[in-house]
C-alpha cells in the first residue's frame, strides 16, 4: 500500500514511489527514487519537496554500524552539490574559466566527439556493436568542457559542414542536453546519462536510406514513414546494447514526441513522456533549425529560441524551455548585437545577467566606419561596459560580418 508521508520520515535506503509534486519542482530525473543519503534528502527539502509517496511498512536499509577504533570525522557537507531552482548556475560560478582559455580545450574534445560518432555510427551501419566506452569517454569529456565554460562549445556548435549534419547534430545534441541538465541542477550520473541519449539519439538513422535522409526536396507520404521509423530503429539498437541505461534507449525514442500529443511515434503527450525525452525534443529541435542543411540555411538562433518560446504553449513544455533559453542566453554566444550606443558587436560569451553578456565590439553605425576591436562586460557597472545596453540582435548577413571570424574560430 502506498502513503503520504512528510519529508522529514525520509532516510536513507528508503524508496520514493513518486513526488508529491511535479517534474519540475524536484531535482531528480525520474518520479521514483531510491534515497542513498541525508544529502539527497537535504536537497530535497532545498527545492520545496515537502511530502512524498513511499510503500507502507517500508524500512530504511540496515547500515553497519561503525568501527569504533576508527573514529574519523564525516566529510564536510559538498554545498556546490546542493542545487537549488534559485543557484543552478552554481558550476559556472565554481569553475568558470575564460573563454579565450576552455575554447582551445574544447576543440580537442569537439574532434573527439565528432570522431565517435562517426565511429558509432559507421558501426552501427556496418551491424556492428556499438563502442560504449568511446561514447561514455566523449560524454564525459564534453561534459568537463561545458562545466568550465558552456559557450565555448556553443560557439563550436556554429561550425558545421553540411556534408556530415548527422555527426555534428549528434554531438551538438548531446552539447545542448549536457549544459541543459547542468543548468536544471541535475547530478553528474543523471547529467551524463542524458548526455549519451543526446549522443546517441539519431544511431537509427543508419537503418533508413541516405538518399531519404539527404534528399534536397520535401519527403511524399512513404519516405517520411520511413523517416519517422528511425525512432524504432534507436530504441531496438540502443535496448540491446551492452552498458546501455535504458533511459539513454527512451529518450532516442521520445525526442520527437511532442508535450500536446501531435508528436510520433506513439503521439506521446505531457508527462507521459519522460523529462529526458522532453528535454531531447526541445535540444533537437533547436539544433535542426540552427543548423545549415543540403535543402535549407541554418536559421538565426535567436529566431529559433523566439520560435520555440511561441512552441512552448504546444509543443513543449513551457517551463522546460524557458529554462531552456535561459541555459543558452537570450543572446547566444556567436550572436551579432547592436548597442544603444550605436555600435555593433559579436556576443563573447554569457554572463550571469541574461540581457547583459560579454561583447567584442566591432563597428560604430553611427560614424559608419569599423573600430579597433575590444571586449566588454556589459554586467559590469562604473565605466567596465555596464552603462551601455542591447536594444536589439541584428543579421550578420545583413551586415556581411562573420561572428565566427570575429571570434578567431575561422
Amino acid at each position: 500500500m502506498i502513503k503520504k508521508v512528510p519529508i522529514e520520515a525520509l532516510q536513507p535506503g528508503m524508496h520514493i514511489e513518486r513526488f508529491d509534486c511535479g517534474w519540475l519542482d524536484h531535482p531528480f530525473i525520474f518520479n521514483s527514487k531510491k534515497i542513498k543519503n541525508q544529502a539527497e534528502i537535504e536537497r530535497l527539502k532545498t527545492w520545496g519537496v515537502t511530502q512524498v509517496y513511499i510503500e507502507d511498512g517500508q524500512c530504511p536499509e540496515p547500515t553497519l554500524p561503525a568501527r569504533i577504533e576508527r573514529k574519523i570525522p564525516p566529510p564536510p557537507v559538498a554545498f556546490e552539490h546542493i542545487v537549488t531552482p534559485q543557484t543552478a548556475r552554481v558550476d559556472r560560478e565554481l569553475k568558470h574559466i575564460p573563454i579565450c582559455h576552455e575554447i582551445v580545450r574544447a576543440q580537442k574534445v569537439r574532434q573527439r566527439a565528432s570522431l565517435a560518432a562517426k565511429n558509432i555510427l559507421a558501426d552501427v551501419q556496418a551491424g556492428k556493436k556499438i563502442q560504449t566506452r568511446e561514447a561514455k569517454t566523449a560524454v564525459g569529456e564534453l561534459d568537463n568542457s561545458i562545466c568550465h565554460n558552456k559557450d565555448a562549445l556553443f560557439l563550436l556548435m556554429r561550425l558545421r559542414k553540411k556534408d556530415e549534419y548527422t555527426f555534428d547534430h549528434s554531438v551538438s545534441v548531446g552539447v545542448l542536453l549536457l549544459a541543459f541538465c547542468r543548468a536544471m541542477g541535475f547530478d553528474q550520473e543523471t547529467t551524463r546519462t542524458i548526455g549519451l541519449g543526446g549522443l546517441l539519439h539519431d544511431v537509427g538513422k543508419m537503418a533508413v536510406p541516405q538518399a531519404i535522409l539527404n534528399k534536397p526536396s520535401a519527403l511524399n507520404e512513404d519516405e517520411f514513414k520511413k523517416i519517422q521509423q528511425h525512432v524504432i530503429y534507436c530504441k531496438e539498437i540502443l535496448a540491446t546494447t551492452h552498458n546501455i541505461p535504458l533511459p539513454v534507449a527512451q529518450i532516442a525514442m521520445e525526442h520527437h514526441e511532442r508535450f500536446d500529443g501531435t508528436g510520433y511515434p506513439h503521439g506521446l503527450a505531457a508527462e507521459a513522456i519522460s523529462l529526458g525525452g522532453q528535454m531531447a525534443a526541445i535540444t533537437d529541435v533547436f539544433d535542426a533549425l540552427t543548423s545549415d542543411r543540403c535543402y535549407r540555411n541554418g536559421i538565426d538562433q535567436v529566431e529559433v529560441l523566439r520560435q520555440l518560446y511561441g512552441w512552448s504553449h504546444s509543443h513543449f513544455n513551457e517551463g522546460l524551455v524557458h529554462r531552456f533559453i535561459r541555459c543558452i542566453g537570450v543572446y547566444p554566444a556567436g550572436t551579432l548585437v547592436q548597442l544603444e550606443s550605436g555600435m555593433l558587436g559579436v556576443v563573447v560569451e554569457s554572463t550571469d545577467n541574461l540581457l547583459r553578456p560579454v561583447v567584442r565590439l566591432i563597428y560604430d553605425t553611427r560614424h559608419d566606419w569599423a573600430i579597433r576591436q575590444k571586449d566588454i562586460d556589459l554586467s559590469k557597472p562604473n565605466g567596465k561596459g555596464g552603462e551601455d545596453r542591447i536594444i536589439s540582435y541584428e543579421s550578420a548577413k545583413r551586415w556581411r560580418i562573420n561572428p565566427l571570424k570575429v571570434l578567431g574560430l575561422t
